[in-house]
Parts: C-alpha cells; structure tokens; sequence
C-alpha cells in the first residue's frame, strides 16, 4: 500500500540505562543511510552563476595577505568595538553624534581569541544507525482513540439599523449595528487502529549524512514517526442556524428613487414642460433634528420627487375648512422644477417594457436612503431605528415585512484527518555537535564575542588555508505554525543538530583581490521545508573612517586633553574616548545571503559588509536584513547592527603556546569549564561572521 510519512519531533527526554551499558560517554561516529536528504548543492534550472576565482587578475588589481587584513588566530587578540543596534534606537547614529548626544561611549563588545586552546573533532569507524527492536514497548494492532473538530462558517448577525446624524446630510446613512461572531464547533470522537513499533539505535539516520557526530550515550530522547494511509478519514457535519440575519442586496434603504414625479407609475421623459402628477402632494416628511416642527437645511428628508430639494406641501382650497387636504378640493399641480427623464425601472421579466409592480428605483452602494412608513396616511413616520422584525408601508400602500432578512442558514462542513497505519519510536542519544563537512580530525581556532555588560555572548570557530573557514550551523528561517514556543517565535530561525564548514572568506592563495566575485546557489532540503539558497562574495578596495585613532590624546602642564573632546575628563591618555581616524588601505567584504522558502515563496535576506584593514583586522562590520516586499517595489535592507573598532591589541603569546607544543584541545560542552572563556558554556545564535544576527521587531 503506498503510504505518506509525516514527523513529529517530541523533545522528551527518557534513560535508559540498561541499554548499551558498555559504551562510553561520548561516542564519535560517522554516518550512513539516510532517509532525509541532507543539503542538496543540484540546481535544477540553468543559472548563470559569477565566479572570479580562476581568473589572474581581477579589479584595479589590488591585492593583500589575508592573514595581514583578518586576524592572525595563533595571536592573543583582544578588540573592542562600539556596538550601534537597531534594538536600542541608536543604530543611526554616527559615533560622534552619539558621543555629542550621550556625553558617553556607545557600548562596548569585545572580541577575543584563546590560541591555548583548539577546538578538536576526531572521528571513530563505529556503525551507530542499526536500530534495535524493544520488544517491550512494541503493540501490535493498538486502538488509537482521536478526535477532530470542525468548525461552521464565522459570521455576525445584524442586529439593528441606526440612522447615523453625525455627518453632513449628503452623507448620512443606516449604520449595521451586528452582534458578536457567532460560531459553532463539533467534536467527533473515532478510533483507527495502528502498529506501535519502537527502536534504539545511537543516532538516527535521518538527521545525518557525512561527517562526524559528537553524542551523549547517557541521554535518550526519542523521536516519534506516523506513516499514514494515502486514503485519509473523511468526517462531515451540518450546522444549521434558524435566526441568522441580514440585510438583501436590494433592501429598501439601498433604493434610490426613480418615481421623480411621485404617482407611482412610470412615466416617460418630460418634454419642455415641468409637469406635476395630478396628485395633491403632502409635504416631504424630515427629520427634525431640533424639534421646531420647522424644515432646516442641516436635516435629512424622504426626496420623493428627485430633486434633492425638500418641498413643502401643494396649495390647495380647504373648501370645508376642515384644516386638511380632501379629495377634490382644488390644489396647484405643480413639478419638481426640473424637466424629467425616462424613468428608470427594474425589469422583471426582462421584456424591456415597465409593468404594473415592476419598482421605480436604482440600486445605491451605501444604506444612505431615509425610510419612512406610511401606515398613517396623515402621520408618516421616520424610520430612524430598524429593529429585527420591523416593516414598513409606502405611500402607495406597499407593506415590506422584515426589513431586516431572517432566514434559516445551512452549513455543510467535511474535514479530513490521516488514517494512521503505524506509529514507529526510535530513542536515540542526545546530539551534542554534528561537523557534517570538512575533515574528520579537525582543529579550530576559538573566539569569543562578549557584551560589555557580561551577559551576553557567542562562541566562533574558525581554521585557514587557502580561504577562510568558519564553523556554523546551518540555521534557517521559521514558517508561521512551526514554533514550539514563544522564545522560538522571538528568535525567529530554527537550527540542525549539526555543524559545518562555511567559507568566510574567499582568498585564492591566500589573496584579498579587489574585484573578487564568488556566486553560488543550490535547493537545501530540510525536515521543515526546502530552501532556495543563494550565495554572493564580493571584494573591493575603499577607504574607512573609524573611532580607532591609536593614540587618543595628550597631556598639557599634567591636564590629559583628549582628541575627541577636549572637554573629557581623564586620567590617563587610554581614559579618552576614540576618535577617528581614516584607514585609506582597507578592502569592503560584502557577503549577501538570499533564503527563498519553496512553496510559500516567503524570502529573507541579510547581508554583511565588513572592513577590513591591514594590521587591525575588522575595522566596521554592517549587519542588514530584509523580508520579502510587495511585488514590484524595490528591495528594503534594514540595517539591524554595527560594529566601529575603538582599539586592538595583540600579546603575541599564541605563537610561543603553538611554537612549544603548550595549545590544549577541548570539546564544544567542555567550554564551561575554562575559567580563562568565562565558564561560559556554547549557545547556539545565527551569527553571520561575528555578528549576531537579531532580526528587527515592529514597535
């Protein structure tokens, strides 16, 4: 039977202690059959890709060591940067306007290095994927009881219409007064029958390729796999509502009238006469907002007659003075001061021709026409208010019942859920790091960034030879439905268990040339989604002004007068702040990164520019980020971080540990425990270089 696999990662962690006893604490292994497809490097359409390496000479021709413009790791660095964030509001601001503004340095990192110690990751032939069937935990034919919820269609009934006086009259209407949203649910109980088959294994072969793993065999956690049915469960409900309301299409206050002479009769378009109807018209009913029982122009009225004009009632001879109109008393017919057109009429039965009962209206798009209800011929009433239930009778003697539509709504809903063949637990040690590309027994430099108030900091690894390599893991964006947490949510990336080898720096030779241009793209299938990875390095030569003028100062008749501002008060000269300096012999890095989640077609971006300077390494390193725009507008980089160098120093004392043999190798949990790192244990955060990367959040 063909079958669909879908995964669900349970962070539960169990011991189980009788199982591979033998083994030691940490176990190198390499990897072998995969089920997964670890990052993929095939494209599948032809794209033209830019690549300089091969190439003698490129740019103006401009070259340099890498090792005199990056950093010499066998060296005791120590350099500080003022660190200009996006999170504190500061990251548009220039040093000096930060230093006028805060009478203070903008903060401070540090970047370190530890040449006494090497990062080591050693290999071992050990097969660790051979799964072991525990009996035990294994059922066969176990009855799985489920449920699944289905959900009617949302929606608000209309509860009432309000006739709305605030704005000018031209632009009153019914405001819909609805009630809350309304909606029903169904829970269906069902049971589906399924195999429980659980393993241990030591890592399990979908989360590896080549390479090297690092394991813990004193921790278990376990991974659960459902392989369901290609025919799923189908589950259907009727919801059913007796008083749902609304208002029609059509509904009396979207009419505008047609009936321009008020008989209700169609008539033709005038000629060069204004005519009346041969009725005795009363006066057109408003709403008298003041109670003066007089017409103002600031109040709304019933324009029966098309004018937008608000006419007072036909003279007439009160013959039996009565006070009121009688039939066949005499009366001035007269028009509505304007020559009519053809009135306009809804066409039933679609023969063209007006017939008896056929409306004399047109359709507005907004509930903007006053209702009025002539039950009393000599008292009509102003509908301000229409309640559910509420109906009226025109002058003509028309009766509309419900204003307000109330009818029976029926909803058919049919979901689906997975008919679960089998259900498959695998425990496994805990991955402690997993270097799935370069050499088996590696050696990588350690660096440290930490914040100057202590709390924060990253861990960077990096070796050379001809480029620059920096280890990483692989880290991508989330998609909405996928975070198991709120802490998740705020980081925005997910990461594999896993480390590789990142080229930083592309160096043919060792050669920063101006002009260098490396492209690459490739599809990176992950257990969340696949990734449309694109890749561009490029170099070239530029001049930097930076904060780090080497000496910050001088004295006068004892007073320390720093560069920067006089004004400071100091000490010592190394007490003022930095102050600029240009670097004219610098090249600009520039590593752009494009993540395109296949499918949704959501895209992120980032992008890197760094400064490198020969003798000082980084002297600026900008951080900007983007998502995907609108289509057809331009491309919006956020700048999120920037690093300005303020001061570099140098003991030289790696090269005497490396020379003396003296350099120690830790591993990656072992960090905590170096008083010399801080005892600061190995936190995963998506760095790009040395920049942590801290996507910008809405305020």
């Amino acid at each position: 039977m063909n079958q669909t696999k879908k995964i669900l990662g349970l962070p539960g962690k169990i011991r189980l202690i009788s199982l591979f006893i033998a083994v030691s604490l940490f176990f190198f292994v390499s990897a072998c059959e995969e089920i997964f497809e670890e990052p993929s490097e095939e494209i599948t359409e032809e794209i033209s890709l830019e690549n300089t390496l091969g190439e003698s000479q490129v740019g103006n021709g401009t070259t340099g060591d890498v090792i005199d413009y990056f950093y010499n790791f066998l060296e005791d660095l120590s350099v500080e940067f003022y660190r200009f964030t996006r999170s504190n509001n500061r990251i548009s601001l220039t040093y000096n306007e930060y230093i006028s503004l805060y009478g203070d340095v903008p903060p401070v990192l540090t970047l370190q290095t530890f040449p006494e110690f090497l990062v080591e990751i050693t290999s071992d032939d050990a097969v660790a994927t051979e799964r072991q069937l525990i009996d035990s935990l294994t059922i066969m034919g176990q009855v799985l009881e489920d449920s699944i919820t289905i959900f009617s269609e949302s929606f608000r009934n209309l509860v009432r219409l309000e006739w709305d006086t605030e704005p000018q009259p031209e632009l009153q209407r019914y405001r819909p007064v609805n009630s809350d949203e309304v909606q029903e649910t169904q829970t269906v109980l069902y049971q589906d029958t399924m195999d429980v088959i659980t393993y241990a294994a030591i890592v399990d072969t979908p989360l590896i390729s080549e390479g090297i793993m690092f394991v813990d065999s004193a921790e278990w956690t376990d991974t659960t796999y459902y392989y369901s049915g290609e025919i799923p469960l189908s589950f259907s409900h009727t919801f059913t509502f007796d008083d749902r309301t609304q208002l029609a299409e059509d509904s009396l206050m979207f009419r505008i009238n047609t009936d321009c002479n008020d008989n209700s009769v169609w008539d033709p378009a005038e000629g060069s006469e204004d005519l009346g109807n041969g009725i005795w018209d009363p006066a057109e009913v408003f709403l008298d907002l003041d109670s003066d029982d007089e017409y103002d122009l600031s109040e709304p009225f019933e324009d029966r007659n098309c004018n937008q004009t608000w006419d007072d009632a036909e003279e007439y001879t009160d013959s039996n003075e009565d006070g009121s109109y009688d039939e066949g008393e005499p009366f001035t017919d007269v028009g509505n001061g304007q020559l009519d057109e053809e009135e306009s009429f809804r066409d039933a039965n679609g023969d063209s021709l007006w017939n008896e009962g056929e409306g004399l209206f047109a359709i507005n798009n907004s509930p903007s026409t006053l209702l009025v209800s002539w039950v009393d011929p000599e008292n009509p009433v102003i509908l301000e208010t229409i309640e559910v239930g509420d109906s009226l009778v025109t002058r003509w003697g028309a009766n509309y019942q419900d204003l307000i539509e109330q009818y029976v709504f029926v909803d058919e809903k049919t979901v689906e859920a997975a008919d679960i063949d089998s259900q498959v637990v695998l425990y496994t040690n805990e991955i402690i790091a997993h270097l799935s590309s370069g050499s088996a027994d590696g050696e990588y430099f350690i660096s440290k960034s930490e914040w100057d108030d202590g709390e924060e900091h990253d861990y960077h690894m990096f070796r050379t030879d001809d480029n620059v390599y920096q280890v990483t893991q692989p880290s991508y964006f989330k998609p909405y439905g996928f975070y198991w947490s709120d802490s998740d949510l705020e980081s925005g990336f997910w990461h594999r268990d896993v480390f590789d080898e990142e080229i930083l720096y592309y160096t043919p030779s060792g050669q920063l040339r101006d002009g260098e241009i490396v492209e690459k793209e490739y599809y990176d299938t992950t257990e969340v989604a696949i990734y449309r990875i694109e890749k561009r390095f490029e170099v070239e030569s530029d001049t930097i002004t930076v904060p780090a003028k080497k000496i910050r100062g001088y004295e006068e008749d004892g007073t320390v007068i720093c560069y920067q501002d006089a004004g400071w008060t100091a000490v010592t000269i190394d007490d003022c702040p930095g102050a600029d300096t240009t670097i004219t012999n610098s090249f600009k890095v520039i590593r752009t990164l494009r993540m395109t989640m296949i499918g949704s077609s959501v895209e992120y971006g980032e992008r890197d520019e760094t400064w490198l300077a020969e003798g000082l390494g980084i002297v600026r390193d900008d951080l900007f980020v983007r998502w995907s725009e609108l289509e057809g507008t331009p491309e919006e980089w956020i700048a999120v971080s920037r690093w300005e160098l303020g001061r570099a120093t140098s003991s030289g004392i790696g090269t005497t540990f490396r020379m003396a043999g003296q350099s120690g190798t830790v591993t990656l949990d072992q960090l905590e425990d170096l008083p010399m790192l801080g005892n600061d244990p190995y936190i995963f955060h998506r760095t790009s270089g040395f920049q942590r990367v801290e996507l910008p959040v809405d305020e």
